[in-house]
C-alpha cells in the first residue's frame, strides 16, 4: 500500500482493477461535507488510507472545481475531528481535463477519531458508527484507554457533593426530559469506573474535595510581586480545589491584585482590571484543560506591575502550536476536563480560547498575549502597556477612547479625510464592537468603548 503512487492508485481505480475498502474510498464532491469528515475520521481510526475527491459513485471523473475552496472546506472538516488526524496536502491530478484531489489520512494508532463527537471506524468498503462496546474494545486492545478514564487512588466517597449536585442541576437543567441520577451521569462523563468503587482521573480532577490530595499537580500557585521583577512578594495564594472552583477562585485573586483602570458611569466610578475578565477566564480554563498531569512540575500564575504570567506544563509541539495560533484548531490534552467544564460555561468553544483573548485584549488596547515553549513548559504573558497603533483605524480608535466619542466631522478635520473615508473607518470600527453609532447624518456620533 505504502509503495504506491498517487497516480497509480488513481489509474488502478479508473481501470477498475481496485476497489472501495478498508484503505480507498472516494465521492463526488464538497455538497456533503459531514461525509467527508465521517470517511477521515472512520480512516484515522481504521490505520489509514486514501480519500479521492472528484469521482461519481460509478467511478466517472466530475472533477473538484476551485482547488483553494476544496482546501478551505477540507480545513473546516477536519476542525470537527477529534482529535484531529494527520492529513497530508492534497495531490491534484488533471483526468480527462478535470482535476481530482487526493489526501492520504494518516492513522491514529489505534486512538478512536471522532467526527463531530461520534466515533467512526471502517469495515471493509464502508464507514460505520462504533458503539460504546466497540470504543472501548478498541482502546483495550491497543492499551490506550486515556489517562483520564483510568482509576485514580480516590474512592468514590470522596466526591465533593455540592460539586456534583452543581453538576447534575446544570445537566438536567439543558435536558429534562432525560434527567440524570448521579450514577449514571458519572458513568456516562467516565468519572468513576465501571465497579462504582474509584473515580477516575477525571473524576478526581473535576468533582472530588480535594484533588491535589492524590494528585499535587492539580495545585495552583499564585504569587503577586511588588514590580516588574520576581523579587519582593506582596501576595500569594495556593489554589488546590476541583478544577470548577479552581477557576473561580483564582479568577478572583487576579481580580483583586491585577491593576486597574478607571471609568465613569455618569457620575458613577467604575474599576475593573486592566485585563477584560473573559481573557483571564479562558486563560485559566486551558490551564486546567491543557496541563499535563503526568509532569510534577507546578502551575504558576505571577502578576508584576508591568505584565501576568502562566505558566503550566503540557506545551503544544511546534506544529500544534502553529495550527492552534493560526487556524484556531482546537487541540485538548484532556478532552474529558473540556467536556465536564463546556456544560456549565467555564470552556469557550473548540478552538476559540487564543481568538477571543486576542480580540478581547485589541478591544481595550493592549497587545496579544505573547506565547512561548520550553521543554513541556507553556508560557503566556499579557503585558499591560498600550499597544502603539499602526493603522489609520487603530489611529482613530486610540484618539476616539481617549476623548470618548467622535463625530464624522472630527475624523475628517484631524486627519484631512474625505467624509465617505471617515464614516468607512468609523463604521469599520463599529462592526467591530470597538465603538457604538448614535443619531442621524450630520448629528451623529460615535461613542468609544
Amino acid at each position: 500500500m505504502n509503495t504506491i503512487t498517487v497516480e497509480q492508485l488513481i489509474d488502478s481505480i479508473l481501470r477498475n482493477e481496485q476497489v472501495e475498502g478498508l484503505s480507498f474510498d472516494w465521492i463526488e464532491g464538497l455538497k456533503n461535507p459531514d461525509s467527508i469528515g465521517q470517511k477521515i475520521a472512520a480512516f484515522a481510526t481504521s490505520g489509514g488510507g486514501w480519500l479521492a475527491i472528484g469521482l461519481s459513485k460509478n467511478k466517472a471523473v466530475i472533477g473538484i472545481g476551485d482547488e483553494q475552496v476544496l482546501i478551505t472546506r477540507i480545513g473546516e472538516v477536519l476542525r470537527n475531528c477529534s482529535p484531529i488526524p494527520y492529513v497530508d496536502d492534497p495531490k491534484f491530478l488533471e483526468k480527462d481535463s478535470k482535476t481530482i484531489a487526493i489526501y492520504k489520512i494518516t492513522g491514529l494508532g489505534g486512538t478512536i477519531c471522532e467526527y463531530k463527537g461520534i466515533p467512526y471506524h471502517r469495515v471493509q468498503d464502508s464507514i460505520k458508527k462504533m458503539t460504546t462496546a466497540e470504543v472501548r474494545q478498541n482502546l483495550l486492545r491497543h492499551g490506550l484507554l486515556s489517562w483520564e478514564q483510568r482509576p485514580s487512588t480516590a474512592p468514590v466517597n470522596f466526591i465533593d457533593k455540592e460539586e456534583l449536585d452543581f453538576y447534575l442541576k446544570k445537566i438536567n437543567e439543558r435536558n429534562p426530559l432525560e434527567a440524570k441520577t448521579a450514577e449514571n451521569f458519572l458513568k456516562m462523563n467516565k468519572a468513576m469506573t465501571d465497579d462504582s468503587k474509584w473515580l477516575t482521573n477525571l473524576g478526581l480532577i473535576t468533582i472530588s474535595k480535594n484533588p491535589a490530595d492524590y494528585l499535587p499537580q492539580c495545585k495552583i500557585q499564585l504569587v503577586r510581586f511588588r514590580s516588574d521583577k520576581p523579587t519582593d512578594r506582596i501576595a500569594s495564594y495556593l489554589a488546590e480545589l476541583p478544577a470548577r472552583k479552581l477557576i473561580s477562585s483564582c479568577l478572583n485573586f487576579l481580580k483583586l491584585n491585577l491593576p486597574v483602570k478607571e471609568h465613569y458611569e455618569g457620575i458613577n466610578r467604575i474599576e475593573e482590571p486592566i485585563i477584560p475578565e473573559l481573557v483571564l477566564r479562558e486563560a485559566l480554563v486551558n490551564m486546567v484543560v491543557h496541563r499535563d498531569y503526568n509532569d510534577p512540575q507546578e502551575s504558576l500564575i505571577r502578576i508584576f506591575d508591568n505584565r501576568v504570567e502562566f505558566q503550566n506544563s503540557g506545551a503544544p509541539d511546534k506544529d500544534e502550536l502553529e495550527k492552534i495560533l493560526s487556524q484556531g484548531i482546537p487541540i485538548h490534552k484532556n478532552q474529558g476536563i473540556y467536556n465536564f467544564l463546556r456544560p456549565v460555561h467555564q470552556a469557550e468553544a473548540a478552538g476559540q480560547g487564543i481568538p477571543i483573548m486576542k480580540r478581547e485584549l485589541q478591544s481595550v488596547g493592549l497587545n496579544p498575549p505573547e506565547i512561548t515553549s520550553l521543554s513541556n513548559i507553556f508560557h503566556l504573558t499579557i503585558r499591560f502597556e498600550e499597544r502603539t497603533p499602526e493603522t489609520l483605524e487603530e489611529v482613530i480608535l486610540f484618539y476616539g477612547r481617549e476623548k470618548k466619542s467622535l463625530t464624522t466631522s472630527d475624523v475628517m478635520r484631524i486627519y484631512n479625510l474625505s467624509r465617505p473615508t471617515a464614516i468607512k473607518i468609523l463604521n469599520a470600527l463599529v462592526s467591530k464592537g470597538l465603538a457604538n453609532h448614535y443619531g442621524k447624518r450630520r448629528n451623529s456620533k460615535y461613542i468609544f468603548r
